[in-house]
């Protein structure tokens, strides 16, 4: 019997455990795909952005045209290796990113793992709960996620959008912090990701990690009266 537990350790917790471990992957699966949809669009609309020539309002939104630029980066960078991810659009996006070293090779591996990730989460989730050959979804992979999301809008803020800033000012740019900077996005995923893990051990331990790491950074730059 105990053998037969060891090789079927999730079909095991599912019939014979309290239900925390099940709970847990439906949450960081539904972190998963939410915040991974929204940078789908956010990493596409940039790139459509920079390269479009046409944009109009169309039932209330602004829709573009995509720039043959975009086109010809997709058809050259969007393929894949077997057995990654089809979407060359978003692919091609994210090594214009990558280029541009708005993000890091490691990152981007990560963002390609995490995309083969997401579409098991929205296909075969029932293997993750109950295949033990599958890995699950961890709180390290819902938050390296946000965190390519976030560095790349901080790198667009900071990039494209205040050095085209024709009002920009020296004191001005002195004056952002580019830390802090985040999207209607990012701030509502951020809350939402908030609520949604707190209590769970290793989001905690990474939230206490991070108020101790700020203290230090306050306590060493405090300059003594």
């Amino acid at each position: 019997m105990e053998n037969q537990e060891q090789a079927f350790k999730r079909l095991h917790a599912i019939f014979e455990e309290n239900g925390d471990g099940i709970r847990k992957q439906f949450i960081l699966a539904g972190l998963l795909l939410t915040i991974f949809e929204r940078f789908k669009i956010y990493v596409i609309g940039q790139v459509d952005e920079f390269f479009s020539h046409h944009m109009e309002i169309m039932d209330g939104q602004i829709k573009v045209t995509r720039g043959e630029e975009f086109k010809k980066l997709i058809k050259e960078r969007g393929k894949g290796q077997p057995g990654e991810h089809s979407n060359e659009v978003f692919r091609a996006a994210m090594k214009w990113f990558g280029e541009l070293n708005a993000v890091e090779d490691w990152e981007m591996k990560e963002v390609e793992r995490l995309y083969n990730l997401r579409n098991e989460v929205g296909h075969e989730l029932f293997r993750i709960l109950a295949d033990d050959k599958k890995n699950p979804i961890s709180v390290v992979d819902v938050m390296l996620i946000f965190s390519v999301y976030v560095k790349i809008v901080r790198w667009w803020v900071r990039e494209v959008e205040i050095s085209t800033d024709p009002d920009m000012t020296p004191e001005r740019y002195d004056s952002i912090d580019f830390d802090g900077i985040e999207s209607t996005d990012t701030m509502i995923l951020r809350e939402i990701m908030h609520k949604s893990l707190e209590g769970m051990p290793e989001w905690d331990e990474v939230q206490d990690w991070v108020k101790k790491h700020a203290a230090e950074q306050a306590s060493g730059s405090a300059t003594p009266e």
